[in-house]
């Protein structure tokens, strides 16, 4: 299964780039359409000049956020739209281990 940064087809410039890159989207594709979504990006991680281990630089296109909505696609794949430089900030170090035992915590079952 691969994960895939995805915009919808609306938040898309005439030039072929994100409008507003914090409205983009993790999501499986499946037969040429949204097999799953998640929630929006996380700015401080995806659009951190800091924090360079998962940056969003390109996405797949979606004609909606939902499911089984159909991707765009070309002869040799995925069409591909991309975040503006400009997007991108430093917003600082990211401590990914802090982050990912606060979510394990909020994930147990109680």
């Amino acid at each position: 299964m691969n994960i895939r940064h995805v915009v919808e087809e609306s938040n898309i410039d005439d030039s072929g780039y994100v409008l507003d890159p914090s409205e983009v989207r993790h999501g499986v594709v499946r037969a040429g359409k949204i097999w799953s979504l998640s929630g929006f990006i996380d700015p401080r991680t995806h659009l951190n000049l800091d924090f360079v281990d998962h940056r969003v630089t390109d996405c797949i296109i979606a004609s909606k956020f939902i499911k089984y909505s159909p991707v765009k696609f070309k002869q040799d794949g995925f069409v591909f739209v991309y975040v503006k430089n400009e997007s991108y900030e430093h917003l600082g170090f990211v401590d990914i281990d802090a982050r990912r035992i606060e979510w394990m915590k909020r994930c147990q079952i109680k």
